[in-house]
């Protein structure tokens, strides 16, 4: 299948550097299937992996509890960062085998997969049309301003649904194809089979981390939205025999809701790499709603506490609509020791929007502790 890359072409083992150090961990048989899988699939790279891993010792003296890690997806190397990167590798793959001259997404207005298209975009020369269902105001703050610096096409429609959103989004498709171009819609926050296949091997990466590092790491903590990362998280750890617990917090939708997205996703991922997801769907996954508040984009006291006393902890930011609910229920976790031995929380991004999340500036009273 055809393969897109930037400039020349490194070795192919270094495209897969993540799974061939799994090989020395666990055996070969499972990380060559879903090595053969993924390397069949068209893709484009865009992001500097191995994402780091360290120790988060300012939150473990906090917390009174010893390992405590960080995986810095927020540090995927293109745009502000962020989980989704690792997603657009194999859509953007796809758009690229499909001769696809336009990419349409949409999201409100400080949608970080907005723009780490729009990022991805440009590395790639490919146009890029974003559709917000906001007003546009100025001055543009957060991912609004990292949009326009970019200088992504964007399309206000005002204050109307997600619907409603992705019915201009399907109208607008249909036009451009009229007019005789190929446009590639990244629908449903990029949550789908193939979104899903860029965190599939992100646990191999995690595990060539941690025996390299000497880490012993049991559980991940995940945000669950859509549920296109926690779907590749839990599917590339099942495929890969669970080496670890995977803790998915829902920052939106109730467990039954979210679990359903997940399977379907997973179901997808399925169908793409003809390797069926091994033993009970349960086993080793929590899927955990207490901590989303009234959901998406609603924050809570304890998510709001957690956004301002992390970075006063640790030097690092996280946000209120995903990262924030999912290190406050990490930090719930461990206080009531509902974990055993290394924790890991996944940091999916979200700097950029950050800068648009308040109204009103913290005290400058508050030590962030």
């Amino acid at each position: 299948m055809y393969k897109y890359t930037i400039g020349t072409d490194p070795p192919q083992a270094l495209f897969n550097a993540g799974l061939l150090c799994y090989h020395t961990v666990m055996g070969k048989s499972a990380a060559d299937a879903l090595t053969g899988a993924l390397d069949r699939l068209p893709r484009v790279r865009l992001g500097c992996y191995p994402t780091p891993l360290h120790r988060l010792s300012g939150l473990e003296a906090a917390l009174g509890y010893g390992g405590i890690f960080i995986k810095r997806d927020d540090l995927s190397g293109l745009g502000p960062g962020g989980n989704k990167l690792r997603s657009l590798e194999f859509l953007l793959g796809e758009a690229v085998e499909q001769k696809a001259d336009r990419i349409i997404v949409s999201g409100p207005g400080q949608s970080n997969l907005c723009t780490l298209t729009a990022a991805a975009c440009a590395r790639l020369s490919l146009p890029c049309t974003l559709i917000h269902n906001c007003a546009e105001s100025e001055p543009c703050t957060g991912n609004l301003l990292l949009n326009r610096i970019m200088g992504a096409e964007s399309i206000f429609l005002g204050d109307i649904s997600a619907g409603e959103r992705r019915s201009f989004e399907e109208k607008l498709r249909g036009e451009l194809t009229e007019r005789g171009l190929k446009p590639y819609v990244i629908r449903n926050g990029g949550t789908s089979g193939m979104g899903a296949l860029g965190y599939a091997e992100t646990i191999a990466e995690l595990c060539g981390q941690c025996s390299a590092q000497g880490f012993d790491i049991g559980t991940i903590f995940v945000a669950g939205g859509n549920g296109g990362m926690a779907a590749g998280i839990i599917y590339g750890n099942a495929a890969l025999g669970r080496p670890f617990r995977i803790c998915v917090i829902s920052v939106e939708d109730e467990r039954e809701t979210l679990k359903e997205h997940i399977v379907q996703t997973i179901a997808g991922a399925e169908l793409i790499t003809e390797l069926p997801f091994p033993g009970d769907f349960e086993d080793r996954c929590d899927i955990v709603d207490d901590y989303r508040g009234e959901g998406w984009s609603v924050n809570t006291p304890e998510c709001e506490a957690a956004v301002r006393s992390f970075p006063g902890r640790e030097g690092i930011f996280i946000e209120h609509v995903y990262s924030g609910k999912v290190v406050a229920g990490m930090e719930d976790y461990i206080r009531r020791r509902k974990t055993e031995g290394g924790v890991c929380y996944l940091h999916s991004g979200g700097f950029g929007s950050l800068f648009g999340q308040f109204a009103i500036p913290p005290s400058r009273n508050l030590q962030g502790r």
